[in-house]
This record gives C-alpha cells, sequence and structure tokens, in this order.
C-alpha cells in the first residue's frame, strides 16, 4: 500500500495535510464546481483497465484501491477549463485548497489527493472541512479552527450568499472565468 493512503486512512476526516499556516484558503466544492453536472457519468467503464494502467505508470500510484467510479470521473467528467479556472485563482492568490465537497467523506476522501493529482491539483490542497450538520457550519467550524485564514472564498454550486454574502460563488454547472475573476477579487 503506498505509504501517503495509509497516512490519510490513520486521519480524522477534518484533515490538514500540512502544517503551514495559510492566510487564503478556497473551500472547494466539487459537483458543480469542476464537475459539471451536465457530463455523462460512468460511460467511460469499459475503458478502465487501459486507464488504471495509465495512471498507474504515470503516477507510480495503484488506482485500483480506490473506487472505480471515483477515478473514472475524477479523469473524464471533471471539466479541464473548470480545473484551469481553479488553478489560476490559486495561483494568482496563493490561495490553498480546503475541500468542502461530499468527496471529502468516506473511502473518496481517503483517494481524494491522489484523484486532485490527475490534474495536478494536489499540490495546492490544504485539508478538508469537518463533517457536520451543513456546509456553513462545517466551513464556520474550519474557520475557527484555523484563525490565521484572513481571506477565504467558497466556491460552491449550491447558494451559500446567505450565511456568506461576501465570500461565496455560486456555480453551476461549472465554474466559469467570470466566477474565477470574482474568486480573485474577494481573495484579494
Amino acid at each position: 500500500m503506498h505509504l501517503l493512503f495509509s497516512r490519510l486512512l490513520a486521519m480524522p476526516k477534518c484533515t490538514d495535510f500540512c502544517e503551514d499556516k495559510i492566510e487564503k484558503a478556497l473551500f472547494l466544492d466539487i459537483d458543480g464546481v469542476i464537475h459539471p453536472f451536465t457530463q455523462c457519468r460512468y460511460e467511460y467503464m469499459n475503458d478502465m483497465e487501459q486507464l488504471l494502467n495509465e495512471l498507474e505508470n504515470k503516477f507510480h500510484i495503484n488506482y485500483r484501491e480506490f473506487d472505480k467510479c471515483d477515478v473514472a470521473m475524477a479523469y473524464y467528467d471533471w471539466d479541464k477549463d473548470s480545473v484551469k479556472e481553479i488553478k489560476r485563482i490559486l495561483d494568482v492568490t496563493g490561495a490553498r485548497i480546503v475541500v468542502s465537497s461530499s468527496w471529502r467523506c468516506g473511502t473518496t476522501g481517503n483517494s481524494l489527493p491522489f484523484l486532485l493529482r490527475i490534474h495536478d491539483l494536489q499540490k495546492y490542497l490544504y485539508g478538508y472541512t469537518p463533517i457536520m450538520q451543513s456546509r456553513p457550519v462545517e466551513i464556520l467550524e474550519y474557520l475557527k479552527m484555523h484563525p490565521h485564514i484572513k481571506k477565504w472564498v467558497a466556491v460552491d454550486d449550491m447558494n451559500l450568499t446567505t450565511f456568506f454574502p461576501n465570500n461565496a460563488i455560486i456555480t453551476y454547472p461549472k465554474i466559469t472565468t467570470k466566477d474565477a475573476d470574482k474568486c480573485i477579487e474577494i481573495l484579494g
């Protein structure tokens, strides 16, 4: 078993992946942000063996340890332009990703850093919000636990503007350049 994967299995669900104190965070939902609801999920399942071999050769990670559907969705269905917009936000602002998506739950949460790696997003990963009763509560709890975060934005297809009128961007069916520009403005 890969060393990082073993370490992830032992971690609590509210996870930080590095000890650095960041000042800017992008709370990332995945579905409706980089994984558009317009994508045809699972249409590539016949290509799984070839895909797993390709990923294992490229990254030297046994992607067979992860849910095949998660790997296929991350590889085929995550929108490349949306991923570029997230990277642009992070590169311009110096923010890091805190995953607030349901993708952080269960076994998918354990494999998520490796799924992010498919699109070179793992290097921006800072942590996961705790799993609680609602996304706004989870984000507020994370901020409470990380007072060093001074600027942040929640990027989600769920309307969080009621809770965070100055810190939420609603995306649907995926993040756009205009949405990314707003994120950059918020993160300064």
